[in-house]
């Protein structure tokens, strides 16, 4: 796998991955982000208005789906045991879930408002054709977020997270999963996951891809102490000259 995406065979292992770990995903989150995920999303979440029509892809359990206020909300999610999950967790009179991948939205031409994709860029096949069909279902004028853990440049604080992932994270898994539950995986899913972010590419490159595929206004900020970015476009309006 690489900044662009990953092949099938990757892609298949890492959502395996991900349904493994979905029962412990908010306990794990939290520990391996000292606590900080829940004030991460609640800042990107605050983008989102009442009156939007909301998508989020990749929504998995729904924790980052219930925070957002708004009254329409698309959660599209590969994972059929994900997508269960969160069907669980959410108010179905707001909330629809949809099984579905980001490469081919089952949702028409400029149907949202908002697009949020929170920690879950880094996991899509083809992170470019998902960004055109994220182009594609905003309205004119809408806006997309990417929010994931922060990616900084070659260098010390770099090696330090890779550190992170690469010796910490597994370590707190293994306190917030049980052993029973452990003993039934026949790998370890944070190994998988953590190739994710050593593939996933930087802010910069993530803001071209946006600019080519037809966003305006990109920009990247830092959410709380630098350990996660969100990178943010709008879909133009279209001139009327």
């Amino acid at each position: 796998m690489d900044h662009s995406g990953m092949t099938g065979d990757e892609w298949h292992e890492v959502m395996r991955s991900l349904e493994d770990i979905g029962p412990y995903y908010e306990k794990v989150n939290s520990l391996m982000t000292f606590g900080l995920i829940d004030r991460w999303r609640r800042r990107i979440a605050s983008h989102a208005s009442p009156g939007d029509v909301v998508l989020e892809v990749g929504s998995g359990p729904g924790n980052f789906t219930r925070l957002l206020p708004s009254k329409t909300v698309y959660c599209l999610e590969p994972s059929g045991s994900l997508a269960g999950m969160s069907r669980k967790e959410t108010d179905p009179e707001r909330v629809t879930v949809v099984r579905g991948v980001g490469e081919r939205m089952p949702l028409k031409d400029g149907s949202v408002d908002k697009a949020f994709c929170v920690f879950s860029f880094r996991d899509f096949f083809d992170r470019s054709a998902a960004a055109g069909e994220l182009h594609r279902v905003l309205k004119e004028g809408g806006e997309l977020f990417i929010a994931d853990i922060a990616k900084p440049a070659p260098g010390p604080l770099a090696k330090l997270m890779d550190m992170h992932f690469k010796h910490l994270v597994p370590v707190l898994a293994r306190i917030a999963v049980s052993p029973t539950a452990r003993l039934m995986w026949d790998r370890d899913p944070y190994a998988q996951l953590a190739e994710t972010y050593r593939a996933f590419g930087s802010p910069n490159l993530y803001e071209r891809l946006l600019a080519e595929k037809g966003f305006e206004e990109v920009r990247t900020e830092y959410l709380e102490l630098s350990g996660a970015t969100m990178t943010r476009g709008k879909k133009p309006w279209k001139s009327t000259s």
